[in-house]
């Protein structure tokens, strides 16, 4: 089933197939998921050890193919919260900051959300700075990174830098859109 959603995740479309027939459906989704990072799901907890084997771990984890995982846009691994910490942002300041990285987009005259950009709209709208530009150059490189990748990463940079209130992406937005790819 998650194999099937990969047509629709990149093309945002479904095609159906019949002997007589093909039809398309336009898609328009958000993909959210989560994963246990192993089968017991305790390998991340400190209090409770976990009961897999590595081989059990790695089998675990490769039911999802590289294909698959290079379609998703951000990963995040969660860690275990206090309930008694308090966060340093609440909720209206967080609707403010979205909303105005909303403004930037169309100030800029993009038609869509940064996420989805085609090729084209990303190169008129994610805009590098030198340092940036020459810091994806070697990630890709280092991290084998494939042409899909690179242009998530540039739009999760997008996206960072309106956050910002950034025009232009620099060294900081692309560093924290690389540290949400699965390496």
């Amino acid at each position: 089933i998650l194999e099937a959603l990969r047509e629709p995740l990149e093309d945002r479309r479904i095609r159906i197939s019949r002997v007589n027939a093909k039809i398309d459906y336009p898609t328009r989704f958000m993909f959210v998921a989560a994963m246990n990072p192993c089968p017991c799901g305790n390998l991340l907890n400190p209090d409770i050890a976990c009961r897999c084997s590595d081989v059990e771990i790695q089998r675990y984890q490769n039911r999802l193919s590289d294909p698959f995982l290079d379609r998703i846009d951000l990963y995040v691994q969660m860690q275990r919260s206090n309930a008694l910490d308090a966060s340093s942002v609440d909720s209206k300041s967080l609707h403010v900051k979205v909303r105005n990285a909303f403004m930037h987009q169309k100030e800029r005259g993009q038609k869509m959300l940064n996420g989805m950009l085609d090729d084209e709209a990303i190169e008129r709208y994610c805009l590098l700075d030198d340092t940036a530009k020459q810091l994806l150059d070697q990630a890709a490189e280092r991290y084998a990174l494939s042409f899909r990748s690179i242009k998530k990463v540039q739009k999760i940079a997008r996206t960072i830098a309106d956050l910002n209130g950034d025009a232009q992406i620099g060294r900081s937005h692309l560093l924290e859109a690389l540290s949400y790819r699965k390496r």
